[in-house]
């Protein structure tokens, strides 16, 4: 038992390190600007576009920026300053609407993407191929990951859905990207599109959301500035693992950069 001691207090000191706001480094490994790979201190992360709004991701020439690691609810009116304005003058929505998204989302990432076929040990599907010129590719992964992204995107836009218990049982004013795309890829992901809107809809009217807890870690990288910005980077839901995000009250992120950050930033220390 006493070997184990200088782990627990690692693992504590490095839990108590991450918190909301922590600056993380995003740097370019490939996307198409709906969504893609990130590394993020050393590790890569697919990640999904949750501000669909121009604002710009990382390019081979534009390489990298800093963000703050956001737990997924209080990160949700963070995206610019004129969402953060809109809820903040708002307030009630904080009670509603942004945690009934957010929970809806939550069960969307862990019902939809293939965490049992596709996501390997890692739970990051850091196996799958990142090359964006082979995003369009209909493939399980790809086609999964890109229809759940659309449902992502377009809750960014419901601003006050979630307001009233049935918002979420009509989900007509929700776009499906791949509508009239005739290509495999496209009419796979119009599908599962279709699939997530029924299902959420069925769900939503049996209060089913009410007290959903996401099974999967996802948190947001984040840049707060006005939509026009050139510093107001393209705001990331990234898929951080297997491990559930902690409750928004103990502001614990280990679920979103693993314990082999904890680790590598300590061996930079020793």
């Amino acid at each position: 038992m006493k070997s184990f001691l200088p782990l627990i207090l690692l693992l504590s000191l490095g839990v108590a390190a991450l918190v909301p706001g922590q600056v993380i480094p995003i740097n370019h490994v490939d996307n198409d600007g709906f969504g893609g790979v990130y590394d993020i201190n050393g590790q890569n992360y697919w990640w999904m576009c949750i501000e669909p709004n121009g604002s710009s991701a990382t390019t081979p020439g534009n390489s990298s920026f800093l963000a703050d690691a956001l737990l997924f609810e209080p990160g949700w009116d963070q995206q610019n300053t004129e969402r953060q304005n809109f809820y903040q003058s708002n307030p009630g929505y904080y009670t509603t609407a942004i945690p009934t998204q957010v929970r809806i989302m939550e069960y969307v990432l862990d019902a939809y993407l293939p965490w049992n076929t596709l996501a390997g040990a890692s739970g990051r599907f850091a196996e799958q191929d990142s090359n964006a010129a082979n995003y369009g590719n209909d493939d399980a992964f790809y086609n999964a990951f890109f229809a759940v992204q659309n449902f992502l995107s377009e809750t960014y836009g419901k601003t006050v859905k979630g307001d009233l218990a049935t918002d979420f049982d009509d989900l007509n004013d929700y776009l499906d990207y791949n509508a009239g795309n005739m290509t495999a890829a496209g009419i796979a992901r119009s599908s599962i599109f279709q699939s997530i809107l029924n299902d959420v809809e069925t769900k939503n009217a049996a209060s089913f959301f009410d007290t959903y807890s996401a099974q999967h870690g996802y948190f947001i990288a984040n840049t707060l500035f006005s939509v026009s910005d050139p510093s107001n980077w393209q705001d990331a839901l990234v898929i951080a693992s297997f491990t559930p995000v902690p409750e928004p009250s103990g502001a614990l992120l280990i679920a979103c950069c693993g314990v082999v950050v904890i680790l590598r930033r300590w061996r930079k220390l020793a």
